[in-house]
């Protein structure tokens, strides 16, 4: 079961790095993969249960993180989108006037 938790935490941690580097499409990736290594973890009946909690305590935070950035990156970009759209129309309204 070490192997298994050592594959989840190395998955783990270059799925901070996908995110630190704002790389969305690895992310994706190490995102599946997280979950079938979780998935494979926890139907191995010899199982290290305190390593595993510790493993998905630690990457449940980091998909805490996470979500919180990708939230926050959806709401600048919304506004972006309004400010274009605003544009759009004031140009619009514009060229009726010229």
């Amino acid at each position: 079961m070490a192997h298994a938790v050592e594959q989840l935490e190395q998955t783990h941690r270059a799925l901070i790095v996908a995110v630190q580097a704002g790389d969305w499409e690895q992310v994706g990736e190490l995102d599946v993969l997280c979950r079938d290594l979780v998935g494979r973890a926890m139907q191995n009946p010899e199982r290290d249960e305190q390593a595993l909690a510790e493993a998905l305590t630690s990457l449940s935070d980091t998909y805490r993180e996470v979500i919180g950035l990708c939230q926050a990156v959806q709401g600048k970009l919304a506004e972006e989108l309004h400010g274009i759209q605003r544009s759009k129309e004031s140009a619009k309204v514009y060229q009726m006037f010229s």
